[in-house]
């Protein structure tokens, strides 16, 4: 009898599968005849020490694929970062801040293959960040910011539109203990780590260096200091009556989240600027002071020998010319500030990544300590704030750092801001009664 013998080899093939169906058909069409076909895979024999088990091969069928493409990392399906800042943060001037984080930001770029688009914009009016945010997020998702960088004011405004992405990152940067206070109130917002805090511009007791009678570091111990004293009387928030009103033990809001006034508090504070005329210790030029600018300029002419700046303005001026005082500054328990924070604009998860590397960048205390100090603002990590170069006023910015609070909402402030000013007016200007003052100042918010 003729014997067909198929070799393992040929089922390997790719014509191995037409090769069985083949001999499929030739068994079926030979039934009966005398022909005696031999399958290897047919009775195979039972292995033993003697005899080697048979080749196992697998004739399952799977349709071919095509060869998977290499795993992208996030860098490179990302292929552009966007970034808006405020004037002041810009890496467009031709200043020692700005050309800090334009190096970071070219490095950052060329370490990891992208683009990074800045775009300055506005804090306030017409086409300012927190506007702009609001419009481009449902006309142009496109052109979201990954990284924004937001008042404490405008991140809470941010949150309440849904403009800001948490993120679990943002979570772990802000569980570790290397935040002034000041920084993890910003952060928090609605219970959730919704920003990564930058900088802050806190008010501060300046006067002179070689004083033989420096100013005490108590808010309300005006009449008890040496010289003539100057604040902003005609601000339209009243900042300085606001810090002595908290400074007393003063709410600003009540359990609804109103603003509110305590008669107590606003009694003294209001007290401490009476007391302060009357031994005229208080300048009289400080009832047409509408800005700390204006304060600093007749600091720095020697017009005042103590004033309420903020301490941007003692940064950044302190050297503006030889007859200028020899800046120094005061250590309170509390102080008030403006500050501000890095937030995530896009939903997109692959960018908010590669934006976090990024910003874990901008937060390394060497970068965040060397900008900061160009910037003349206080930063929102010690360990920055330590390694500051000019170590001349440390001690008290470091005391101010801890001691800051931010301002209360921007609703707050509008309600009770035209109220405390005119209440400083009447106090300084027409010498007005502190208790029948705060009574109908307190009138006036409800």
């Amino acid at each position: 009898m003729k014997k067909i013998k198929f070799g393992l080899k040929s089922f390997l093939t790719r014509g191995g599968l037409i090769a069985v169906l083949l001999v499929m058909l030739v068994v079926s069409a030979c039934e009966g005849l005398p022909v005696e076909i031999q399958l290897p895979w047919i009775n195979t024999p039972v292995p033993s020490k003697e005899t080697e088990p048979p080749v196992e091969v697998d004739f399952t069928l799977t349709p071919e694929s095509p060869e998977p493409e290499p795993t992208q990392t996030r860098e490179a399906t990302v292929k552009e970062l966007i970034l808006w800042l405020p004037p002041e943060l810009s890496p467009f001037d031709e200043t020692p801040a700005a050309q800090l984080l334009q190096e970071k930001l070219d490095n950052f770029a060329q370490e990891k293959q992208v683009k990074i688009v800045v775009r300055v914009k506005a804090r306030t009016g017409s086409g300012s960040l927190i506007d702009a945010l609001t419009a481009t997020k449902p006309t142009a998702p496109e052109i979201l910011p990954d990284l924004i960088v937001l008042s404490a004011t405008d991140l809470e405004l941010a949150v309440e539109r849904e403009l800001v992405y948490p993120h679990d990152r943002m979570v772990e940067m802000m569980t570790d203990t290397d935040w002034y206070p000041f920084g993890q109130e910003l952060s928090q917002v609605g219970n959730e780590a919704m920003a990564i805090p930058l900088l802050t511009n806190p008010l501060s007791l300046v006067y002179n260096k070689a004083s033989l009678l420096p100013p005490s570091d108590d808010w309300l111990a005006i009449q008890d200091n040496f010289g003539v004293f100057g604040f902003a009387a005609d601000d339209s928030q009243a900042k300085y009556l606001l810090l002595l009103y908290i400074a007393a033990g003063g709410d600003v809001m009540d359990a609804q989240g109103r603003a509110i006034l305590q008669e107590g508090p606003l009694v003294e504070a209001l007290t401490a600027l009476k007391e302060g005329l009357s031994s005229l210790h208080i300048s009289t030029l400080s009832i047409g002071f509408q800005t700390e600018d204006q304060v600093w300029n007749a600091f720095a002419t020697r017009g005042l020998d103590t004033a309420v700046v903020t301490i941007g303005l003692v940064l950044n001026r302190q050297a503006e010319n030889e007859n200028q005082p020899n800046a120094a500054l005061t250590k309170p328990e509390i102080t008030l500030g403006t500050a501000f924070g890095w937030a995530l604009g896009n939903p997109d998860l692959a960018r908010q990544e590669l934006a976090l590397d990024l910003l874990a960048e901008l937060s390394e205390t060497e970068f965040l300590a060397n900008w900061s100090e160009a910037l003349g603002r206080l930063p929102a990590r010690p360990s920055a704030l330590a390694t500051w170069q000019d170590q001349n006023l440390l001690p008290a910015l470091e005391s101010i750092a801890h001691a800051t609070s931010l301002y209360p909402s921007e609703t707050v402030m509008n309600r009770l801001g035209p109220a405390l000013r005119n209440a400083t007016l009447l106090i300084l200007r027409d010498g007005a009664d502190p208790v029948e003052t705060a009574k109908t100042t307190i009138e006036s918010i409800k």
